[in-house]
């Protein structure tokens, strides 16, 4: 019987790390953030259409405000992850490296 090791893999894939990176990024915080904002394109045009006055102003600068509190913590929970992934793929490294000693 032979042994058959397949598609098994070990290490740190460098590229799959950076991709994966990129792909929470685009496709979730600035596919999230976009959304968001149209969203409140709409809202704001609906308010325009429909509401005068300061508390109409008001309103619309609350929604900018909360807007861009929202896309800071978003961007913030971006790099955290991208931080605790950066730290896996160097763990994983380490250990592949010490996998099999070289003599």
């Amino acid at each position: 019987m032979a042994l058959d090791i397949h598609g098994a893999t070990f290490g740190v894939d460098a590229n799959g790390i950076a991709t994966l990176e990129n792909n929470l990024n685009v496709k979730c915080i600035q596919e999230t953030i976009t959304k968001m904002n149209g969203g409140i394109m709409a809202l704001r045009e609906a308010v325009d259409t429909a509401w005068v006055g300061q508390s109409a102003e008001n309103f619309k600068d609350n929604m900018e405000t909360d807007k861009e509190a929202v896309v800071k913590a978003l961007n913030e929970s971006y790099d955290i992850l991208k931080g605790e992934l950066d730290d896996i793929a160097s763990k994983m490294g380490e250990v592949d490296q010490e996998l099999v000693p070289k003599r």
